[in-house]
């Protein structure tokens, strides 16, 4: 049912577990992040397609979008990945500068991405939104104020987007990853849950039931209760 598939974030993390996972199963991948030399790795280990782009600049997220489906032609899933928190710090010790580069990445840049593929994805009548958001969303930790803002805001986003989206036969999956081993930590967490572990947990998604939709999921590492 879909073949092409737009990943952000893809240049470390469970982004770039997901390349390796899609492009293993067959599908046409066009990969973005931030790091030149990570993706240039990618691509060259996996056959997938893909630029940097700065997330933060509109205009360059409209180009990201019409570059990915000149090369792969109409994209049938977009997966909004990319996200970031710049530091952990109370909200007295914070400035406009982190609060507005937080709002670009995590919640800005997935909107339009999704806005420019519901465009697309509308006349042809099928197509997949998928959400990373993050448990975060479903706390008020202390020293995350920002960063728990944006995800709350992004599945917020993402439930009225199921709602619109639905009548053209769209689906739209928020998910809710628990704590994951990548380098989003300074330190090593081995024992959260492997990047590779939560990209073939969402690669299944692609594979359920026409007669199933995901809403929403929320998963975590054993170690973790909430």
């Amino acid at each position: 049912m879909y073949r092409t598939i737009l990943v952000t974030g893809a240049t470390s993390g469970i982004g770039y577990a997901l390349v390796e996972e899609l492009t293993r199963l067959g599908y046409q991948v066009f990969a973005t992040g931030r790091n030149q030399e990570a993706l240039t790795r990618l691509k060259q280990a996996t056959g997938c397609l893909g630029e940097t782009a700065d997330l933060a600049d509109p205009a360059a997220l409209l180009a990201l979008y019409a570059s990915a489906e000149q090369a792969l032609g109409p994209i049938d899933v977009l997966v909004n990945n990319a996200g970031m928190n710049s530091r952990k710090a109370p909200l007295v010790e914070t400035s406009l500068e982190e609060f507005d580069q937080q709002y670009a990445i995590n919640l800005r840049a997935p909107y339009l991405l999704a806005r420019e593929a519901l465009k697309s994805m509308q006349p042809r009548g099928r197509g997949y939104l998928i959400n990373v958001v993050s448990t975060v969303a479903k706390r008020s930790s202390e020293t995350m104020g920002i960063y728990t803002a944006m995800k709350q805001g992004l599945a917020g986003l993402s439930q009225v987007m199921m709602k619109e989206a639905q009548p053209h036969g769209i689906r739209v999956t928020t998910l809710f990853p628990g704590g994951t081993d990548t380098g989003f930590r300074p330190q090593a967490r081995p024992q959260y849950m492997q990047p590779v572990s939560v990209a073939r947990t969402l690669v299944h998604l692609l594979t359920l039931p026409e007669d199933v939709v995901m809403h929403e999921m929320t998963f975590r590492p054993p170690v973790e209760l909430e």
